[in-house]
């Protein structure tokens, strides 16, 4: 069709303009100028086409222009013989304009689209002028356009079926919060051609390439996603397809995807568990995995005893065990650990605004000691709520890290949605402009600069009195060393606190990271 229409599309085009130019020559000469400027404009728009939407316009009117003025010389018959190859022009212009048309939120299965209703509209409009003036040349045009468009509509509402694409869903396991990329393949019900729209009904999904041209049988879109941990399982799909002449659209609803979601916090717990499990010490198990973590952290050396291995060359005979070696017939040495590196403090913040944070702090949490732990890091353990510290430990061994952190994730505690915060204050900015502003002179400058020092004094007692702040001072007393805080926290209740502390440990030498 596409080949059939750029062979005759030029054709039609000086068709329509020879049709005007003789509407001109023979109309009385005051109506002369109207099939000129439609002559005009055509030509223009075949040259230099400014927008589809325009081109179709031109084209249609010039369906009824040629069939109007051509009236006085031919006779309305014959005018409207004479008009019609012109609906060529536009049915091709149709097709042209749909590719640009967007679908309409409707609650009905099948539609117009505003194309659907411009057209008809014009057509019944312009049936309405030519009875109340009486000229037959305009009723004949009119009501052809309305029986041409009225066909057209017919015949998308029978080749587009209900539910225009088929698809068999795709099942996918995935954690609450990680990012995943799914290809989803559909079937097209119809060849017909025109467009295909997808719209996602959540924020954390979406859709890839849109709108997708049916053409062929086979389709394929690609579905980006992060699903929380409340999402639902089935995920449904609203599709609105679209003819090829952008007359009409069928809304449907299809599922292409079931999810599982895993919980962040059963995975990290997960994780913890097996961690200790492998860890245990003595445990002949362990072999396999002491192989694999032994080029990244050499455990060859160290006061704390790990586990065991196989005996390899190079190894010390004093660390031979010769127990197990007897046991299993074949010589089986020590591995031993040692602490490495500056001691680290795990700062945690137990309270939480809804449960897919819960399950995220807890993810974060356990996550966040199995780093500290596999990288040998000696790691106090500190915890605290909305209202008080919960839990300060001495500096604990790996194992015993993961094992405290999979504890103390049970103690975390839910504030409520009733509770919000807005964007904490950037302390370090502040305290910036505070000093800038001390060597202006001017008195606006002092009075902004007074109105910045109690808001930096506000949130400096607001911090003091926050838990946080209470466990960073009792972390500093207890460790009585430099070491770098990492602080796991939603940064709800004591965002202020956490900042300050920033500030201060920083000036002490320490680092503090907030995950």
């Amino acid at each position: 069709m596409n080949k059939f229409y750029r062979l005759t599309a030029p054709i039609l085009k000086i068709y329509a303009a020879v049709i005007l130019i003789a509407a001109a020559i023979f109309s009385q000469p005051w109506f002369a100028i109207i099939p000129i400027l439609l002559m005009v404009v055509t030509l223009f728009l075949w040259w230099r086409p400014i927008s589809t939407s325009l081109n179709l316009l031109a084209d249609f009117f010039s369906f009824f222009s040629i069939a109007i003025l051509i009236t006085p010389v031919t006779g309305p018959v014959f005018a409207l013989l004479l008009s019609l190859p012109v609906l060529v022009l536009v049915t091709r212009d149709m097709e042209t304009a749909s590719e640009a048309i967007h679908y309409r939120k409707t609650g009905y299965p099948r539609y117009f689209t505003r194309l659907g209703f411009t057209l008809p509209l014009i057509a019944i409009m312009a049936l309405i002028i030519g009875t109340a003036l009486d000229n037959l040349s305009m009723i004949l045009s009119s009501t052809m356009a309305i029986l041409y468009l009225g066909i057209l509509i017919t015949h998308a509402f029978l080749i587009i079926p209900p539910k225009p694409i088929e698809t068999s869903p795709v099942h996918q396991r995935i954690l609450a919060g990680d990012n995943a990329k799914i290809l989803i393949n559909l079937t097209s019900k119809t060849k017909s051609g025109g467009l295909l729209f997808l719209k996602s009904p959540y924020e954390w999904l979406k859709l890839d390439p849109l709108p997708l041209p049916m053409k062929k049988i086979w389709l394929s879109f690609e579905i980006s996603l992060s699903p929380p941990l409340s999402g639902p399982s089935v995920i449904k799909l609203e599709g609105y397809a679209l003819d090829r002449w952008g007359l009409t659209q069928t809304r449907f609803e299809f599922e292409p995807l079931r999810l599982h979601v895993i919980p962040r916090a059963r995975y990290a717990s997960w994780l913890a568990k097996r961690y200790i499990t492998e860890t245990r010490a003595g445990s002949l198990p362990l072999i396999s995995n002491v192989g694999t973590i032994r080029p990244l952290y050499g455990l060859r050396s160290g006061i704390e005893y790990y586990g065991s291995q196989l005996y390899q060359p190079g190894d010390s005979l004093k660390n031979i065990d010769w127990k197990h070696s007897i046991r299993y017939d074949r010589l089986i040495t020590k591995e031993f650990s040692e602490f490495r590196g500056q001691p680290a403090v795990l700062l945690v913040n137990l309270a939480v605004n809804d449960a897919n944070e819960a399950d995220k702090q807890v993810y974060q949490i356990i996550v966040a000691a199995l780093s500290l732990a596999r990288e040998q890091i000696p790691t106090s353990l500190a915890a605290y709520d909305q209202e008080e510290v919960k839990l300060i430990t001495p500096t604990l061994q790996p194992r015993m890290l993961v094992a405290q952190a999979l504890e103390i994730t049970d103690r975390i505690v839910t504030i409520g949605k009733s509770v919000k915060y807005l964007k904490s204050a950037d302390v370090k900015r502040l305290r910036a402009n505070i000093n800038r502003l001390q060597f202006v002179e001017d008195e606006p400058a002092k009075v902004l600069s007074g109105i910045l020092k109690i808001e930096y004094t506000n949130l400096k007692s607001r911090a003091q009195v926050n838990p946080a702040s209470k466990a960073l001072s009792m972390i500093s007393s207890s460790t009585g060393k430099q070491s770098s805080v990492v602080v796991v926290s939603p940064l709800n209740h004591d965002a202020e606190a956490i900042m300050f502390g920033a500030i201060n440990y920083e000036n002490k030498g320490n680092r503090l990271i907030v995950l």
